[in-house]
């Protein structure tokens, strides 16, 4: 991927590639409904989980639970953007940048 980047070109972004990934997915292997299911939900939350602790287990454990610690604080931070969206009637998907 970096070998198709120009100098001046920012790398796309990592949010947005993820998101791709996770509807592809889903789009391909899961059930015929449009929302994300509980068991869907669930398997993206464990992908992530488990995610972060491989591309942390080689760090010390000070390292590994800060990580930790910054992705639980990252995903309240959204949480609570994403329902203040919703109340405000703004779709979550402005965040995707």
């Amino acid at each position: 991927m970096s070998d198709d980047l120009g100098q001046t070109e920012k790398p796309p972004c990592l949010h947005c590639l993820i998101v791709d990934v996770i509807e592809e997915f889903f789009a391909e292997y899961s059930a015929a409904s449009d929302e994300l299911g509980t068991a869907d939900a669930d398997e993206v939350v464990t992908a992530v989980a488990k995610t972060v602790a491989e591309l942390t287990c080689g760090r010390d454990a000070a390292y590994r639970q800060n990580m930790i610690e910054q992705l639980m604080r990252e995903i309240m931070n959204y949480d609570a953007e994403f329902r203040k969206q919703e109340v405000m009637g703004t779709p979550n998907s402005a965040a995707r940048h």
